[in-house]
């Protein structure tokens, strides 16, 4: 008997945020996401996209909401670890880990505005395959 496999792709993904405007600000920057105001039993959240999954920010309420604040950790695909890692930096986050190279990929970890830990890949080469250099002109 065949075993069936099973999967289970992540469509939303929902974070309490302490900083929206640079949380937004980052996401949209950073991984081309495109927010949308939602309101949702009384607070203002923002919903955007970023590809196929939806990313709901919704506002910690009060600064006791901030304690023992859960650490979320997504990993994203980028087209350039390193703009992604300029781009924390410009709306408050900051490098977590430097870029290394492992398995035929650029990858980093950084930190957004409100600390959490978000893991960069970059494209995988193609076995094979050189990256595009310039062509001559004839």
């Amino acid at each position: 008997m065949r075993s069936r496999r099973h999967t289970a792709p992540l469509r939303s993904l929902a974070l309490r945020v302490h900083n929206m405007d640079a949380m937004v600000a980052f996401y949209s920057e950073a991984f081309g996401a495109r927010f949308q105001i939602v309101e949702i039993g009384g607070l203002t959240s923002r919903f955007g996209r970023i590809g196929r999954l939806t990313v709901k920010f919704v506002p910690i309420r009060e600064a006791a909401d901030f304690q023992g604040y859960p650490v979320h950790q997504p990993g994203f695909e980028v087209s350039d670890v390193r703009a992604a890692i300029a781009s924390a930096h410009r709306h408050g986050g900051s490098a977590h880990d430097p870029p290394v190279r492992r398995d035929g990929r650029l990858q980093a970890a950084i930190r957004d505005p409100d600390g959490n830990t978000i893991e960069l890949y970059g494209a995988a080469r193609t076995p094979g395959r050189r990256q595009s250099t310039p062509r001559r002109r004839r």
